[in-house]
């Protein structure tokens, strides 16, 4: 009988293990799922700001304790991946080969055309590690938005993935897009790429710079990144793949703005539904 007995309570305990982790990582995908449903709400009835009247931007914020959507705020890590603004820069007309490589050179040098109010709200700005490519379109966008005196890590390490037309060109009059969609398919081919860095290495740089976020959220639960569009992608999918997940997916436009997730193991169950009003926007 105290066989029975024992074997009946093993089974229980070994039944009942997975379960709890299960209700663990069930609570886990359901506050996201909530923080997702959020930022759709919050879509809805944002402001955007605009350059001379045109909306380029919507505002957008981290989620906070006052949301109600993780019953332990403290477990909750955010990162913000931003591209830079539109380059203060004419793209209009054909470029010759030449003007073209002049045109790239110019396109790492200037600054960005300002719109008339930041569309990113920091509520605690103590809370945010705030990152920055050294390029730039990137540092101009970051004072843009944060100011003068923020406290920002400036490195190349979030520069964008390098490109260049190479020593030798078609003597034909396109547009910049041609020549710029031209320079990027050469150097992921390896061909004629003057010195730069490789497209595997440039995805290894993007891996480092997705552990540096994360890292960064160890210290500070908020992570920004002012950055360029083909490294902020490819540090979103090294992001997802250590188990961060896309809560909001700006695109691929100037001043996209993505943000990822992550809870910690040992978050609480999510909040019921009557938590769930929304916040301020």
């Amino acid at each position: 009988m105290k066989g029975i007995y024992l074997t009946t309570l093993l089974s229980a305990l070994i039944a009942f293990s997975p379960v709890h982790a299960t209700d663990k990582s069930t609570s886990g995908n359901q506050a996201i799922e909530n923080i997702e449903k959020k930022y759709q709400e919050l879509s809805a009835d944002t402001a955007f700001a605009k350059i001379d009247g045109m909306p380029v931007a919507q505002s957008v914020r981290f989620i906070q304790p006052e949301d109600g959507l993780v019953k332990d705020y403290s477990n909750l890590r955010q990162i913000a991946l931003i591209r830079h603004g539109e380059p203060d820069l004419e793209k209009t007309g054909k470029f010759s080969w030449d003007e073209a490589r002049q045109f790239l050179n110019d396109y790492d040098s200037v600054g960005i055309v300002s719109p008339d109010v930041p569309f990113l709200k920091l509520d605690n700005p103590e809370e945010v590690s705030i990152f920055c490519s050294s390029i730039n379109r990137a540092r101009a966008t970051a004072q843009y938005l944060f100011g003068n005196k923020a406290s920002m890590t400036v490195s190349p390490e979030f520069r964008e993935f390098e490109t260049t037309l190479g020593r030798y060109g078609l003597k034909v009059r396109m547009p910049i897009k041609f020549w710029t969609a031209a320079a990027r398919v050469k150097w992921i081919l390896g061909i004629d790429r003057q010195g730069i860095e490789s497209f595997a290495d440039a995805k290894d740089r993007a891996r480092k710079a997705a552990q540096t976020l994360a890292d960064a959220t160890e210290e500070n639960p908020k992570a920004v990144l002012v950055a360029h569009g083909f490294l902020n992608r490819y540090i979103k999918d090294n992001l997802e793949e250590m188990g961060w997940r896309v809560v909001r997916d700006g695109g691929h436009g100037y001043l996209a703005t993505t943000i990822l997730v992550k809870i910690d193991d040992n978050a609480a169950e999510h909040p019921a539904p009557s938590q769930l009003a929304l916040g301020s926007n």
